[in-house]
């Protein structure tokens, strides 16, 4: 889709034609990029089952609604996280084409908190984080519109360092000691083979307890190099500085392995004490900002 949006811009700019500046340009923005770390699945709708595929260590936000409305457990559902971009650029112009070089420090600014009480009692409260910085280079093609305008849209490459992290409790005991209606959300040891959730399996409240998750803290953190592309538009203003908006999609993605600390987490998911999981760094980014002459 974006790639035919790329063309249609680009054949869309020299029918127009239209001379523009050239020259350099330094350029600030801010922007917004969506579904950090492609965890929005995961957050609302599927969860992290254990080893064995028969408990949600990770209970998803869907699940936790469906209780809410049967009035057993208040909540707090954010959805998937969204984060906030500060970026800066050079950019160098020429009459058809361009080259650009910049930075872009992402953090997470909404979404990614689950929170369920049991009278009163949060037996999940999961907070998920992000960071990124990403070092973007772009060779691309420009096209006048008009006289003041122009679309243009890149490739290119970049190095990333960045990821997610995860911290909380998720205490399916809790509950499950007040309710058999209640076992199964959230892991407690408490869940017959057939997945079906019973207090009848466990012989003692500590045996119920050794699968809860309690102060769990994990924490990715990958780099290495992807690929980029991008569209835009730009307008000049009478100072002759330049306004652009763009839509930027990263390729980056690497696997990571990192330290798991609940017992309820190392029984059920890491028995070697670590996890390994695949860390998207890139995404969907939409920015803005100013470009001024130097």
């Amino acid at each position: 889709m974006l790639k035919k949006l790329f063309r249609f811009l680009i054949l869309v700019g020299f029918s127009f034609g239209g001379i523009f500046a050239q020259g350099a340009y330094l350029g600030y923005g801010l922007g917004l990029q969506v579904n950090l770390g492609d965890l929005g699945g995961t957050i609302t709708k599927d969860g992290l089952d254990n080893s064995l595929g028969t408990q949600k260590l990770i209970v998803p936000e869907n699940t936790i609604d469906v209780v809410h409305r049967s009035g057993l457990v208040t909540k707090q559902t954010n959805g998937a996280m969204t984060g906030l971009i500060l970026s800066i650029l050079y950019e160098n112009q020429s009459t058809n084409t361009f080259w650009r070089v910049g930075a872009e420090y992402t953090r997470k600014i909404l979404g990614g908190h689950t929170r369920a009480q049991f009278v009163g009692y949060p037996y999940i409260d999961i907070k998920w984080d992000f960071n990124s910085l990403v070092v973007p280079f772009y060779w691309g093609l420009r096209a006048g519109v008009g006289e003041s305008s122009a679309v243009y849209g890149g490739l290119g490459v970049n190095y990333f360092r960045g990821g997610w992290s995860l911290h909380g409790t998720s205490d399916g005991a809790t509950p499950c000691l007040a309710s058999s209606s209640l076992c199964g959300l959230g892991p407690n040891g408490a869940i017959d083979s057939d997945g079906n959730g019973s207090r009848d399996s466990f012989t003692s409240i500590d045996e119920l307890y050794k699968e809860a998750i309690f102060s769990e803290q994990v924490v990715f953190d990958v780099s290495g190099i992807g690929f980029n592309f991008m569209l835009g538009i730009e307008s000049s203003l009478q100072s002759k500085n330049k306004l652009y908006f763009e839509i930027e999609y990263l390729l980056d993605a690497a696997l990571d392995n990192a330290p798991v600390r609940s017992l309820g987490t190392i029984k059920q998911l890491a028995s070697t004490g670590s996890i390994s999981y695949p860390i998207v760094i890139g995404g969907v980014r939409y920015k803005f900002g100013i470009k001024t002459p130097m």
